[in-house]
């Protein structure tokens, strides 16, 4: 089960190897309703049809996480599956709470991270499926020592790697053919890439204000475009349009990721954008107080800057003035090929 744009992008490889290996059936909560945020990656990754589509209502909170819970709980009963595999730390994975009352064999891939930050939802999110699934994915042994410090017995949990490296590199062809960058009117290393969704910052008007304010900064200070594909979440929050920023529509994979691997730095308060850009080599700042992957911080490649503009601003000049010394620094990816190791053990625990 899956909604979101993150979980579809890393599950993509893994869903073909599940639809050869197993019956598998494949469950869209819609949790991002919009086009560009889940069906385009269906087209582009050549995903087949979900079995099941939720079309969630996504107003309020108590209404999509009850949504998610009762629906998923009649596709249980219908189904009888042996095994529910989830992705990361969306409402879509509540799923896990019908799941485990029936006895359905949960798998957490992405298990084990944490901000320790109460204040973010996904926190909340990852120590519930965490504690409630009978085998954890995590993604490096980071994560995997969270896991046994909460007592998780070790005997769970198998450490796979970032599943995003394999589907990057499966699609790296059709990334370098994009066109996006023409498209835009932008070059090599010479525009930043934003992105802002999450709940504790767009919400919070004056966080917002301050969030935007710094990217203007940012535009002001190194004169270079400041490139934002918008969520429908934050541009809903936005009273008027900020100066000095190119808002667009939330893009394709293909599109997305060559802008990231050819930015001059990215800001964002993003779990995964951290991860693709020590990837590609490129700077990253978070716009967030805390953050559930300090192995990114660690290499090098991320700031938390926090949500002060000027703090932001400073985060930003510090981590672009410096030589990179981060690029090869790739330990925390795995080897590439997690889709066949999480086939591997889920025949393994059957």
């Amino acid at each position: 089960m899956f909604g979101t744009r993150p979980e579809i992008i890393r599950l993509s490889r893994i869903f073909t190897l599940l639809d050869k290996n197993f019956e598998h059936v494949m469950i869209n909560t819609m949790q991002n309703f919009s086009e560009n945020l889940n069906k385009i990656f269906f087209q582009q990754l050549g995903i087949r049809e979900p079995d099941y589509n939720f079309n969630i209502n996504t107003g309020d909170y108590g209404t999509q996480v009850s949504e998610i819970i009762k629906k998923s709980d009649e596709v249980f009963q219908k189904e009888k599956p042996d095994i529910l595999l989830v992705l990361g730390d969306t409402n879509s994975s509540l799923c896990v709470l019908p799941a485990s009352h029936y006895g359905i064999k949960i798998f957490h891939l992405e298990a084990g991270m944490r901000s320790y930050d109460w204040r973010m939802p996904e926190e909340k999110n990852r120590v519930l499926i965490d504690h409630l699934s009978n085998i954890l994915l995590p993604y490096t042994d980071y994560s995997r020592e969270n896991l046994i410090r909460e007592n998780i017995h070790p005997s769970k949990i198998f450490v796979v790697g970032n599943p995003i490296i394999q589907v990057i590199n499966h699609y790296d062809k059709k990334i370098n053919d994009s066109k996006i960058m023409q498209k835009l009117g932008v070059k090599n290393n010479d525009y930043f890439l934003v992105t802002a969704h999450r709940s504790e910052n767009v919400d919070d008007p004056e966080t917002l204000q301050n969030i935007l304010l710094a990217l203007q900064n940012i535009h002001t200070k190194f004169r270079k475009r400041v490139i934002f594909p918008i969520h429908p979440r934050t541009i809903s929050k936005m009273k008027h349009k900020p100066k000095g920023i190119d808002l667009i529509a939330p893009l394709g994979f293909f599109d997305f990721t060559k802008l990231e691997k050819n930015a001059f730095c990215l800001v964002s308060d993003s779990g995964t954008i951290p991860e693709e850009s020590l990837y590609f080599g490129r700077p990253c700042v978070t716009i967030r107080k805390s953050t559930e992957r300090p192995e990114f911080v660690e290499a090098g490649s991320n700031i938390i800057a926090g949500l002060n503009p000027q703090n932001i601003l400073e985060s930003v000049h510090l981590i672009t003035s410096h030589k990179q010394v981060y690029y090869k620094w790739n330990r925390i990816f795995g080897d590439g090929n997690t889709a066949m190791k999480v086939i591997n053990i889920i025949r393994g625990v059957i």
